[in-house]
Order: C-alpha cells, then structure tokens, then sequence
C-alpha cells in the first residue's frame, strides 16, 4: 500500500535556555506567515492526529506550520543544554515556567523565515502562550485549541481536600527520593469522565510549579486572574470536550474580557482533541489568518 503524506523538516531549535528541542517545521519558501504550535500536557509534536491536517491544509493555504517539543514533552525523556549537559527533562519533571524559554526560542527560529508568526497552544499548551505574552509583553496574535480550567480539574481530582490543603501538605512532606521525587498516583488527574478520568505522574517539584504557577490561576474561572492580552486570539471549544469544567459560553466570556480581540470557534459536537471536526476547526483558522 502506498502511503502519502505532507513532508516536512525534521529540525532541533535551541530555547533560550539553551535546551535542544527537537520538532518539524513544514514550509515553502514563498510562506511568510509561521504557526508554531505548543502542545498540552505530555505530548510531543507529532502526536495528535490534527497535527497532521494541519501540516497539509496549512501549508496549501500559504501557511507554515512549526509544531515542536517543549521541555515538557512526554513523561521521562534525555534532555541537553549548552555544553551537551545532560539532563532529565520530560511532562513529569519539567518546571511549568520552562516553557516561556521554549515558545521564545521557537519564535526566534520562526522568525528567520516569516514575515508574521502566530502562536498556537493546544490543552495545558494554551496556558503556556498565555504565559509566554504575558511574561514577555510579546505582539503575536494566537490561537487557543481546548482551554480548560485546571484548578477546577485538580478540585474534582483531589476532592474531599481543597487544592490549598494539598499544595501545602505536600511542601511540608519530606521528599520520597533525592533525585525523582515521584507523587503517588492519587495527588494528580483528570477526572473527566470515559476515557479522560486517568492519574497523571509527576514529581513534586513538577507538579507544585503547575500548582502554584499559572495554570491553576490564569484561566480560574471562580477566582478570576487579572491580565490582559491587546492582540487578536481565536478560541476553540468543543461541546463535547470532557475537560471542560464550564459551559463554553462561560468559559469563552471569562477569555474575551482578557483578550478583547478574541472570537470564538464552538463546534457542538467537538471533543478536546477536535476529533470529527478537525477540518472544520482547520478552515476556520485558515480564514482567520
């Protein structure tokens, strides 16, 4: 059988903390504009199958399309910084704020052949460019596939005990090991129901920087985080994403009074990885570029 695909460039960019990042870069040399896309939790650049759409429909509508391996990428994996430094790095020992020298040094390489680059974040992915414009005061226009409430997730996960009482029983507790301080699987989830309710492994020091870092407040919708982001955004919210905590119009309001510029792609029957409606989503991102 013969097999037919978009090809694209292997590549290795460096972040500007001087980690090696491995992605593929899908590109015509008559392409200005740049989508560099940020996955969620544990993934990599290949792994979701709307990836891959994007790579072709992207690429016949004049766009490119970077799509890359945070330090966050998978569970467990080798890592090298300046010099060849080995390291561990990996979803479950990364620290959440890595991911601002990631996107900006993907940006940076972005930059060398696009005339405009548009960040793309997919699940814990979207928490990560909102990071990433805020920590920075950065101008790019963006693109949030599948935000989601974290805290609201943790609250479901760890309930009876709140959040707060977990944050702090755990940085009172002496480590479990020097080197990989693992939490036992109950500490860490998604609790979202069919396929989506599963632990998450991490060790303490990975998960408190989630826990204490933006994502457990930016997209806090009970406790509403106070920023602001002046560049146009799309938001895509599936119907039937289990990871929404919210009904869309909630979650879709709190992000247009922080991104005024925001519009939003609802697809009814729509689920966090866009599945049976990803060239939907696909076309509406297209027009909106």
């Amino acid at each position: 059988m013969r097999v037919r695909g978009v090809l694209g460039e292997l590549v290795t960019i460096k972040s500007t903390k001087g980690l090696d990042l491995d992605g593929i870069c899908y590109r015509r040399q008559r392409n200005r504009v740049t989508i560099v896309h940020i996955h969620g939790s544990f993934g990599n650049f290949y792994q979701n199958r709307f990836v891959k759409l994007m790579a072709k429909k992207y690429g016949q509508a004049g766009i490119n399309l970077l799509s890359f391996n945070m330090a966050s990428h998978d569970g467990l994996c080798e890592g090298y910084r300046h010099e060849n430094k080995f390291e561990y790095v990996g979803g479950a020992v990364a620290d959440f704020s890595e991911c601002v020298a990631d996107i900006r040094g993907a940006v940076q390489y972005a930059a060398q052949f696009s005339d405009r680059v548009i960040l793309q974040g997919h699940s814990l992915g979207c928490d990560r460019v909102l990071q990433f414009l805020i920590s920075n005061g950065d101008k790019y226009d963006f693109i949030l596939l599948s935000p989601c409430d974290s805290y609201q997730l943790q609250v479901k996960w760890i309930a009876p005990e709140t959040v707060e009482e977990q944050i702090m029983r755990l940085k009172n507790q002496p480590p479990n090991d020097p080197h990989f301080d693992w939490l036992p699987s109950r500490e860490y989830g998604v609790a979202g129901g069919d396929d989506w309710t599963y632990p998450i492994p991490i060790t303490r020091r990975a998960f408190l920087s989630i826990a204490e870092g933006p994502p457990y407040h930016l997209m806090k919708i009970k406790q509403p985080a106070d920023f602001h982001v002046d560049r146009k955004a799309l938001i895509y919210i599936g119907g039937k994403d289990l990871l929404q905590v919210w009904p869309h119009d909630v979650m879709f309001q709190y992000l247009k009074e922080r991104i005024p510029a925001a519009e939003e792609v609802y697809v009814p029957r729509g689920d966090h990885m866009l599945a049976g409606c990803e060239e939907e989503v696909v076309e509406k991102i297209i027009q909106w570029v």
